[in-house]
């Protein structure tokens, strides 16, 4: 169990996910504390090489004592639980609480032009993403290759910067869209954290089908190089997110495809992942941009704002569990099919 605690990473957020969701979140985590997981269509098949561990020789990479041959994640969240504690709490109340308030506050308890009251909101919205997301360009432009995939330049940044850049911009144009008229569109001004979730939902929709057909990368996606099977989106988001905001680096990029490409069950458990959060995002997402614009807006904000939220809490706590499970089994299954005596021929039945 404390290996398992060990090996927990972060995942989607409730907001604009900087390491948060940062929100899918890290969600959450650390949105996605428990994101590695596994990711193959067939315990049967052999391993194809779909990944690159260019960062690290795979001699140097953690290995478990008692796993032979199952490259460990050297990586221990624990360490950082204050400083999670911390930014989760800011992103929270950046991206829930703090809109909520405001809005209803300002909007029962004052006299203020509603003008005046989003003008307020939205000057307080991305300060804690914005600095989370400032200090990720600076690590991947400034460190050297430190934090950077295998192979990137101090300008191409990660798959995920570019995911969350694209973001960011359209929720900021939104709510600076939104806030001009006089008097200010309410609608739209909910939206912003339920169109980030359709487009996280998309992608991750996008690269579960790829992968499942085996299709070949676009493009480079992090640590993954043009040409090579695109892999479930929530790998990538788990290594960037700890390789980068939870300074795990160029280290733990190695280590988690390395583990990926030796563990069918660990490629399944990141394919489950994904389509969890796929579903989970879209769902949310289109629900609430209904809800948005069929009830009266004053109800409207407050459950553009706090849906996500419920959304992203309720998948980061199911999918720890699921994660500390699939990584338990995997390791005691690990050890029966390598432990001495059983055959070549039994491993690959199994």
């Amino acid at each position: 169990m404390a290996e398992d605690t060990k090996e927990l990473t972060t995942q989607p957020n409730s907001h604009a996910p900087s390491v948060n969701d940062s929100s899918f979140s890290s969600v959450a985590c650390e949105p996605m504390a428990s994101m590695t997981n596994n990711n193959n269509n067939n315990s049967n098949h052999p391993v194809t090489p779909e990944t690159n561990t260019d960062a690290t020789a795979p001699d140097a990479l953690p290995t478990f004592e008692e796993y032979p041959g199952l490259p460990r994640l050297d990586y221990r969240i624990l360490e950082y639980k204050t400083k999670l504690i911390i930014v989760v709490t800011l992103l929270v109340l950046e991206s829930a609480i703090l809109p909520i308030a405001l809005y209803y506050g300002l909007s029962y308890g004052t006299t203020l032009r509603s003008g005046i009251t989003f003008a307020i909101i939205t000057s307080f919205f991305g300060i804690v993403t914005g600095i989370e997301f400032g200090l990720r360009c600076l690590k991947l432009i400034l460190k050297g290759d430190k934090y950077r995939p295998p192979g990137g330049t101090k300008w191409s940044f990660d798959f995920t910067h570019h995911t969350l850049s694209f973001g960011y911009t359209v929720m900021t144009a939104i709510l600076i869209g939104a806030s001009v008229p006089h008097p200010p569109i309410v609608r739209p001004l909910a939206m912003p954290v339920s169109l980030f979730l359709l487009q996280i939902g998309s992608q991750l929709v996008w690269a579960g089908w790829m992968n499942k057909t085996k299709r070949p990368a676009p493009c480079k996606i992090s640590s993954i190089k043009k040409g090579e099977r695109v892999p479930p989106l929530v790998l990538t988001i788990v290594e960037d997110i700890v390789g980068v905001d939870g300074g795990g680096g160029a280290v733990y990029r190695a280590s988690l495809m390395a583990r990926y490409k030796a563990s069918w069950r660990f490629r399944k458990m990141i394919a489950t992942q994904n389509w969890f959060w796929a579903i989970g995002a879209l769902a949310d997402g289109i629900g609430t941009m209904v809800v948005i614009w069929t009830v009266p807006e004053t109800v409207a904000y407050g459950v553009g704002w706090v849906s996500p939220l419920i959304f992203v809490s309720v998948w980061t706590y199911i999918s720890v569990e699921w994660v500390r499970r699939d990584l338990r089994n995997e390791k005691r299954l690990w050890a029966e099919e390598h432990r001495p005596g059983v055959s070549d021929e039994m491993q690959e039945l199994r």
